[in-house]
């Protein structure tokens, strides 16, 4: 489906149309593919797909600006529940200069918030030329320093987002990515987030994402479960990745939750087919909660990495804790 938002006038006087696709979309599929054809692997993979049959519930869309009925500027955004990622910003070459993008993500914005979008997240160099034109449209970093940005559309959004209610379990599909990035984004609650995929702390899992789907999809060795609440958030996973660090013969229990969700991590561990294998799972010293959790499904403390995470300024020890 397109939609025609509004036309704008460049710096060079020439007038840009500005719509938006939402895929699937096969009439804008040879026009969207080659104009961000240097995306590559599988960022250019969802493109190709989203464009030619849903995603499970993933809101694909691609805000374009163009001129002579070519495009020559695009935003996309990947949504789900009133969450999203803003991502694939780029201008042509040639094109640059005109104030082409920021009147295009000046309507991306607009719609976002007109359709009752909550927040969406991106990620940037800090104190980049980007960073700031992201900033005038009301992203902040998530910590100091950090150019992982979040816009939230209210201060009580992520609070009756992530609200204590009933939780079910989820098998990962495409609605995740950003779900899944909401609580990678998570402030407070454990450092320690996942081992396999690199989650220390507030973290963007755009890229993340489709690299952990991709391997939940093709090998059965790789396992993974998400907690839902009644909002449709994701509060919690829980995954098992084969260390290769060990041949293999180890596995990584990656298990995090929100921190108002913790006893839904026992729900998560009996949904999961566990590995006929020694399983190590990684957790902060501080991480009184999770560590009373793991000791109750069986899982002993086997050692202690001491100073082994740098945060703020400060290190922090990291425990691990072992089943067989």
């Amino acid at each position: 489906m397109y939609r025609h938002l509004a036309d704008a006038t460049l710096k060079t006087g020439e007038t840009m149309q500005m719509g938006v696709i939402q895929g699937p979309e096969e009439r804008f599929q040879g026009q969207i593919e080659p104009f961000l054809g240097h995306k590559g692997g599988l960022y250019h993979r969802h493109i190709e797909l989203s464009m030619r049959q849903p995603l499970d519930r993933l809101e694909t869309r691609f805000y374009i600006g163009a001129v002579g009925g070519n495009i020559i500027t695009n935003i996309m955004t990947v949504e789900s529940e009133g969450v999203g990622i803003l991502g694939h910003v780029y201008t042509l070459p040639d094109q640059r200069r005109k104030g082409a993008c920021q009147a295009v993500m000046a309507q991306q914005m607009e719609d976002f918030r007109r359709r009752g979008g909550g927040m969406l997240a991106l990620g940037t160099g800090f104190d980049s030329p980007p960073y700031w034109i992201y900033h005038s449209f009301g992203f902040r970093g998530i910590e100091e320093g950090s150019g992982t940005m979040r816009y939230v559309s209210s201060e009580n959004f992520l609070g009756g987002f992530f609200a204590r209610s009933p939780v079910t379990i989820a098998q990962v599909s495409w609605h995740h990515w950003a779900t899944m990035t909401a609580l990678s984004m998570l402030e407070g609650g454990d450092y320690v987030r996942s081992v396999a995929y690199n989650i220390h702390g507030m973290t963007n899992f755009e890229g993340g994402f489709l690299y952990f789907k991709e391997a939940v999809e093709g090998q059965n060795s790789h396992q993974a479960l998400l907690l839902e609440n009644a909002r449709g958030a994701v509060v919690g996973w829980g995954m098992f990745t084969p260390d290769s660090r060990w041949r293999s013969q180890v596995y990584l229990f990656d298990l995090f939750l929100h921190f108002d969700f913790i006893e839904g991590g026992k729900m998560l561990w009996e949904q999961l087919d566990t590995p006929e294998a020694k399983i190590q799972c990684y957790v902060d010293r501080k991480s009184e909660a999770r560590i009373a959790l793991l000791e109750s499904i069986g899982f002993h403390h086997e050692a202690t990495f001491q100073r082994q995470l740098s945060r703020q300024g400060k290190l922090y020890d990291v425990l691990v804790y072992t089943l067989r």
